[in-house]
């Protein structure tokens, strides 16, 4: 060992070296350093000073160390415990709780006078978690005790947080009727938050005590074994951590992370194949209403990434959830009750390659659009929160017509780009009125502004696309889409625990507003030319949600009672959304923003150019009450460990809905007057509503009961299996038939009304759903799996509405249609191991088989879509995921690497059909039968599926930096099928490879993260397939799945979208 220069630590050369070290030293960088100085010590000293334990080290380790002794014999600790931990952790134990300043340089650690930055044992650690049973149960009332005396019992949830001065611990965990479990190195650390969940298993018939010891290494990653393993049913996920690690910025862009799941627009989701219309979204326990005007989706880029705790995808079905499942349920958890008090704040802003500092182009924008609110010249008549088309059509009427009742607002402005601005603040505080009470609150903020350009080619909406010739032939059209968007969260949550009872209230407000203003040129095919296309997509969004519930513990006897309560107002807007096509002056290419244009039209809905308005207002409460009791049985060496779980729940949804379209028609424009001068009174036009209109207000409301029971038989088998009843009538709210009826029959006289009774009982009110989820342990590591379900997928109350509306997705004209529910058979095996924690290595094979699927397709060669019913689809699909830790290796650098991906195949067959709703019943004239036309099996995925998609992730961590990079690739997406299966679009989403690099400054407290989105510079497609083999093209032969991938150069372009590349800065601190 090197010996210390005692002395010299107390002259003037020490300060000047330290001097040196600190601030004129080209390796000043180094000067705190020793904090990475891994080596083990074990200190375990009470009533001692800081010269002692310096002593203790030199022993230790093979460093000069500089210091005065009688200035250490001062610094006075009560006590100092480390058990075989990093010299830098004890150092750093010594610089913040005695008055010193250390520094390490060349193999020397440097120890002054300096000062104390807080009072030993002011600051203390958290050792907190969750105690289960083998069924994942959470046990009320566990004592904990440590080393040093102090002990706590777990709440009604199982939860508990224990605090401790630093140093290293046993922890023992006792409950009656349950073996003791003892965990020994529990290491704790100032300020710093433990993970340690445990698993408890029961007595049985011992005779006497029996206790389990194992050390914090072993239990902790027990304990994340547990909850991973022990789940009733599949489930795959994500958690803040790893979210934290991707450069994504809502719940949208982190959802194409998990296992099996892939994303549309970065914010409706597709599980295991299947489009948005077959996933719930679940927010916080409560199921979401659709927040898209003409889709049943949920937009999840509404929620911001840093308000998420975690986010569950769950594949198989038990029946205390809700029926209505197809891929999947995707449970998004916001922040609870803290485990200390906390307060973090962060900013940031990105640049984007084809956006930033470059012309941007866009509506008037008057400011209050950066709060995520729409310009008031998007009002109609003066405001937008109308709830019916009568009373606008009643006061235009009023003002005799005038078209000066509407704002001139076609007019495009320029300005250059900034940069896009992101900020987040989320703070916590804890209280303990008594040693067993404990009240939380949180709160959090988000904002972010976004300004985004990308390149654009397209072939819809009736411009031409070439047959032939080289790429850039392929899509007449050619423009830029502006994107400006602008989103704000906020959250509060309140909470209360003791060893009986949980309660929590949560408030959530979510706002986005989203304007898209695409232009361009192109050649048009009917009427034929070369034409401006011109569309301004706008959405504003309002989400509001209110949630209280409870959890109690009832008896000694394990009977728990749970209940929900919460509110939904969902408010979502098409504030005077614009579309036109218009000659164009000389061709010119876009260069100007005057846009002279002549004979301004529209896709079909109003003459002259479109102006349209539209309102989802919807308020739900939902409602869940559940009583779960633990019994025993069994003989002999069979016994069983069961839960009997019975429950109420439902919802009412109360809706309404309109859209309104305007056509602005009339107006002289034979001089090709600038755009924004086109539709002025003076030129003589007029502004009418369309004669169809769309006004739906209805409430729905589904009742479910459902009894299911959990058997866990010896230690290897776990049976959840049970049956849901829930209660809808779906007949009652039907719109569409509504409509149908009243029109047809109101020209027919008495005894000459026609029945539609085949048509209204398609529909039962009552649904029963059984489910089952067998589990077989092979060791504490492995488990296999095997699931079935049934499940239902019905209508949403907006495809139940008599609607007509322009859509650019589809580009053309969206409308209703008669169409009835899913339902679902769901068949899944799986094999899971979790080899440390973690990792995992999991693959999955699963069938599914529909019956009245939805799809929406094309009418003949009419740019008019609707929703209609196939007869039969059935799925076939592959999982496989692997997250794995190269820290086995134990070599520098490559042990700090952690490894992940996930692949899904999935081959899809579809039975379409044709339903003619005019037929008579022979016997009945007056009676209408329908009647059913089953057309040949198709072999493709359903619309939203593709055959093949795969994730992988690649981390690498070394205190203080960290890097990933993610990938991401979806293949041929279907987009929309076609009444030739071979003529349908497909999408080929962007291939996403993204990157960042995270570094943690000031002792922990600031992170710095630098993102790269899109580093391939890739882009995403719909396309049409083009074959070389005549005998596809012919509908004579199938195409295969490698001829339905997209052939640049060879396949028709819809639509392109290039959106460059995105780097970003994000500074966070916490306090």
């Amino acid at each position: 060992m090197q010996k210390s220069t005692n002395r010299f630590c107390n002259g003037k050369a020490m300060q000047l070296l330290l001097s040196f070290l600190v601030t004129g030293s080209p390796v000043a960088l180094l000067a705190q350093s020793y904090q990475s100085l891994s080596e083990k010590v074990s200190v375990n000293l009470e009533n001692t000073t800081a010269d002692v334990v310096v002593k203790s080290l030199e022993k230790q380790t093979p460093y000069t160390f500089t210091y005065d002794p009688e200035y250490l014999q001062h610094c006075a600790f009560s006590t100092v415990k480390f058990n075989n931990q990093p010299l830098g952790d004890v150092l750093h134990f010594l610089d913040v709780y005695a008055p010193l300043d250390i520094a390490f340089v060349n193999k020397t650690v440097a120890l002054k006078q300096g000062k104390q930055e807080r009072v030993a044992g002011q600051d203390k650690g958290r050792v907190t978690g969750k105690i289960v049973d083998n069924k994942n149960e959470p046990l009320p009332g566990v004592t904990i005790q440590s080393s040093d005396g102090q002990g706590i019992v777990t709440s009604v949830d199982g939860t508990y947080t224990l605090s401790l001065q630093p140093g290293t611990y046993t922890l023992t965990f006792s409950y009656i009727s349950y073996d003791t479990r003892k965990v020994t190195d529990v290491i704790v650390k100032e300020k710093s938050i433990l993970p340690l969940d445990i698993v408890m298993k029961s007595a049985g018939s011992h005779l006497k005590e029996v206790t389990i010891t194992g050390n914090y290494k072993r239990a902790s990653v027990e304990g994340l074994y547990a909850l991973q393993k022990n789940n009733a049913s599949i489930t795959d996920g994500i958690s803040a951590e790893q979210i934290s690690r991707t450069p994504d910025k809502n719940i949208g862009d982190v959802l194409k992370r998990v296992s099996g799941l892939a994303t549309v627009d970065n914010k409706y989701v597709v599980v295991r194949g299947l489009s948005e219309r077959y996933n719930q979204a679940v927010l916080n326990g409560q199921v979401m209403p659709s927040t898209e005007m003409n889709r049943k989706n949920f937009s999840f880029d509404i929620i911001p990434s840093n308000i998420v705790e975690n986010v569950t995808v769950v594949k198989t079905l038990t029946p205390d959830r809700s029926a209505e499942f197809g891929g999947g349920s995707v449970e998004v958890n916001t922040l609870d009750m803290p485990a200390q008090d906390f307060l973090n704040i962060g900013i940031g802003g990105s640049t984007n390659d084809k956006t930033t500092g470059k012309n941007f182009r866009t509506l008037k924008l008057e400011g209050q659009e950066y709060w995520g609110k729409a310009a008031s010249h998007r009002n109609l008549l003066g405001k937008l929160d109308w709830t019916n088309t009568a009373d606008v059509i009643a006061k235009y009427n009023a003002e005799n017509k005038q078209s000066v009742s509407f704002s001139n607002n076609w007019g495009v402005y320029e300005m250059k780009a900034p940069v896009s601005q992101n900020y987040q603040l989320s703070a916590g505080k804890v209280f303990h009125p008594t040693s067993k009470d404990q009240f939380g609150v949180v709160v959090s903020a988000s904002y972010r502004n976004t300004f985004q350009t990308k390149d654009v080619r397209m072939s819809r909406d009736g411009f031409d696309g070439a047959g032939d010739g080289d790429e850039a032939g392929r899509a007449a059209f050619s423009g830029k889409s502006y994107g400006f968007s602008t989103s704000l969260g906020g959250l509060l949550g309140l909470g209360y625990k003791n060893e009986r009872t949980r309660l929590s209230f949560q408030s959530l407000f979510l706002r986005s507003l989203d304007q898209q203003l695409l232009i361009g040129s192109g050649y048009h095919s009917d009427p034929s030319g070369f034409l401006l296309g011109y569309y301004d997509l706008t959405t504003q969004t309002n989400l509001w949600q209110n949630q209280l519930k409870g959890e109690h513990a009832l008896g000694k006897r394990g009977i728990r009672l749970k209940w929900m309560g919460s509110y939904v107002l969902l408010d979502k807007q098409r504030p005077d959304n614009h579309q036109l096509k218009a000659t164009m002056l000389d061709n010119d290419k876009l260069e100007s923003n005057e846009f002279n244009i002549r004979s301004p039209f529209s896709s079909g809905i109003s003459e002259g150019a479109l102006r349209w308005w539209s309102r989802t207002y919807e308020k739900d409460y939902n409602w869940d009450l559940a009583i779960s009791a633990p019994f025993n049985l069994g003989t002999g060496k069979l016994k069983s460990e069961n839960t009997l779980k019975v429950g109420y729940a439902g919802w009412s949804k109360n809706r309404l809905f309109y859209v309104l379209n305007s056509g602005s028609k009339g107006y002289n424009t034979a001089d090709f007057p600038p755009l924004a001068q086109t539709f002025v009174p003076e030129r003589g036009g007029e502004i009418y509503f369309n004669r169809f209109t769309d006004d739906f207000h209805k409430t729905a409301v589904l009742h479910g009961v459902y009894a299911m029971l959990d058997n866990k038989i010896n230690d290897r088998w776990r049976l959840v299996w049970g049956v849901r009843a829930e209660g809808y009538n779906l007949n009652k709210i039907n719109n569409v038939l509504d409509s149908l009826f009243r029109q047809i029959n109101e020209s027919r006289g008495p005894g000459t009304q026609l029945d539609y009774s085949a048509l209204t009982n398609r529909e039962p009110n009552w649904r029963f759903f059984p489910s089952a989820n067998l589990t077989y342990t092979l060791t504490q590591q492995m488990n296999l799996r095997l699931a079935y379900a049934e499940s239902i997928i019905r209508p949403d109350l907006r495809e139940l509405s008599f609607f007509n509306e322009y859509d650019f997705e589809l580009g053309g004209t969206y409308g209703s249609n008669l169409v009835k529910s899913t339902t679902v058979q769901h068949f899944d095996f799986r094999y899971e191991w979790y080899p440390a924690a973690g990792e995992v290595l999991s693959a999955t094979l699963f069938y599914k088989k529909f019956r009245d699927p939805m799809e929406i397709y094309k009418q003949g060669d009419n740019r008019i879509y609707f929703l209609k019913n196939n007869k039969y689809a059935k799925n076939y699909g592959l999982e496989v995921e692997v997250r794995k830790s190269l820290s086995f290796t134990q070599v520098p650098v490559i042990r700090n690497i952690t490894l992940y991906g996930n692949f899904t195949a999935l081959s899809s067959r579809v039975t379409p059909v044709d339903i003619d709703y005019g037929s008579l019943d022979p016997n009945d004239p007056n009676k209408v039968l329908p009647v059913e036309k089953v057309g040949k099996e198709e072999k493709r995925p359903q619309t939203g599926a593709s055959n093949y998609m795969v994730n992988a992730g690649f981390y690498y961590d070394i205190k203080p930096v960290s890097f990933s990079l993610v990938y991401n690739y979806v293949t041929n997406r279907m987009f929309r099928p076609a009444a030739y299966y071979s003529e349908s679009l497909f999408e080929r989403p962007l291939e996403s490879l993204d990157g960042q690099l995270a570094i943690r400054l000031l002792k922990q407290k600031m992170q710095l993260r630098l993102n790269i989105s899109n580093l391939l510079n890739s882009y995403s497609v719909v396309y049409r397939n083009f074959y070389k083999d005549a005998a596809i093209s012919n509908h004579q032969k199938d195409p295969s799945i490698k001829d339905l991938l997209y052939q640049k150069g060879q396949d028709l372009i819809d639509y392109e979208s290039r959106p460059g590349r995105t780097f970003s800065i994000t500074i966070g601190y916490s306090f």
